[in-house]
């Protein structure tokens, strides 16, 4: 019987921390379509909008009101759903290309402090 009650326990609390993620990334949402979010926040912001179709579908109707009126008054064609995912796959990219340059950024400061060891020791040894 315990065993039961902690069960139930232990979803609420997930549904309920799910419930709270949520709030968060639909707060998120102007920022993410105002590109204002930091890296860290945007992959988190992206992770969820992928596996959320609740948070997803709140992006889409604010990307609609935000970018989509904006190009209407401009007298552009607008297509939600593709514009919404090219936006998505974009900031992927460059959360990925970042990423890759951090890294090279690491492995080029580690041989240049591999090469200052290397020039001391030779000081060091002569």
């Amino acid at each position: 019987m315990q065993f039961m009650k902690f069960t139930r326990k232990s979803r609420q609390s997930k549904a309920e921390q799910r419930k709270k993620e949520c709030k968060k990334v639909e707060k998120m949402i102007p920022q993410f379509i105002r590109d204002e979010l930091d890296d860290s926040t945007k992959k988190h912001f992206l992770e969820h909008i992928e596996e959320c179709s609740s948070c997803k579908e709140e992006l889409s109707i604010q990307y609609l009101v935000m970018a989509g009126m904006a190009s209407l008054e401009k007298g552009e064609a607008f297509d939600l759903n593709r514009a919404l995912s090219e936006r998505i796959e974009l900031e992927w990219k460059h959360l990925h290309t970042k990423r890759s340059l951090q890294n090279g950024l690491y492995a080029v400061e580690a041989g240049a402090m591999l090469a200052a060891a290397l020039i001391l020791s030779l000081f060091v040894v002569v």
